[in-house]
């Protein structure tokens, strides 16, 4: 079995002369062992979508593209998408409406094809919804606040490729620090991971996370909350969360989520790798 990867996007990444995450995406597959399967069934526009990324695709190098618009539930159970996928060398999923492509894929044939693979290492890749939807307790809505409150956040399931956490993106710059907070006191055994724009959180075998890109994942905890409000009051009244860990990791840093601590980037002197090393 190979080592089970998710590059997990938080949207709007840079799509111009040099797309950095998409190439470190691509870097981590070989497209001589299948195709690259692109899904878009996510967008408004998945035609349009797909014509985007598998440019940018085959401007990086891969030269076999199947692209999987699935905007009907029937699509994923037909016998040539299926068999795309178990051919595939890895998958991406674009930017959309996350609820809707869940109720698209959740429960299919091609699904559980999906969810297999990726359990036996097929790397998987999303932007925006494409990453919310990888987890088991999905943000199905909700909008920016300026303190925690229920009416901040929807939840629902997601397509739970990666359990114990709930994925939020475009998360800095739309002010969401504060809907994911609200999610996480509901669920303190999740732990809260805020993708910011134009920056991937890589989870290698459900555990161990590395940021890549200009910004930055904020990681919530609840493990440690001693009251939560969340059921107090009506659903705009502002919620007490008392003892919520917060750690803001940045590019060469890491997460370890099963002992739940922030990983160091350790310079060695003597070359130019980066070794990481527990805090």
């Amino acid at each position: 079995m190979n080592t089970k990867q998710l590059f997990l996007i938080g949207g709007k990444e840079d799509k111009g002369d040099r797309p950095l995450l998409l190439e470190e995406f691509c870097k981590r597959f070989n497209p001589e062992d299948g195709p690259l399967v692109l899904i878009t069934g996510a967008s408004k526009i998945p035609l349009e979508v797909g014509e985007i990324y598998t440019k940018i695709f085959n401007r990086l190098g891969v030269s076999e593209i199947v692209h999987l618009p699935l905007t009907r539930r029937s699509d994923c159970m037909l016998p040539e998408n299926i068999q795309y996928m178990e051919k595939a060398s890895a998958v991406f999923i674009t930017g959309g409406n996350q609820v809707k492509l869940a109720g698209i894929l959740g429960g299919t044939p091609f699904f559980q094809t999906l969810k297999q693979r990726v359990n036996d290492g097929l790397l998987y890749g999303g932007t925006s919804a494409g990453a919310s939807i990888a987890s088991g307790l999905m943000i199905a809505g909700g909008r920016g606040g300026y303190n925690p409150r229920r009416n901040l956040v929807k939840i629902t399931g997601g397509l739970a490729l990666i359990r114990g956490c709930i994925i939020d993106q475009h998360f800095r710059e739309r002010n969401r620090l504060f809907r994911l907070a609200s999610a996480v006191s509901a669920n303190p055994e999740f732990i809260g991971l805020g993708i910011d724009e134009n920056t991937a959180l890589i989870i290698t075998d459900d555990r161990y996370c590395e940021v890549v890109g200009s910004n930055s994942v904020t990681i919530l905890n609840g493990n440690g909350i001693t009251h939560t409000g969340y059921t107090e009051g009506t659903a705009q009244d502002a919620i007490p969360i008392f003892g919520l860990n917060l750690n803001v990791v940045t590019e060469g840093y890491g997460y370890d989520l099963e002992e739940r601590i922030p990983i160091l980037k350790k310079e060695n002197n003597s070359s130019s790798t980066i070794e990481l090393e527990t805090a």
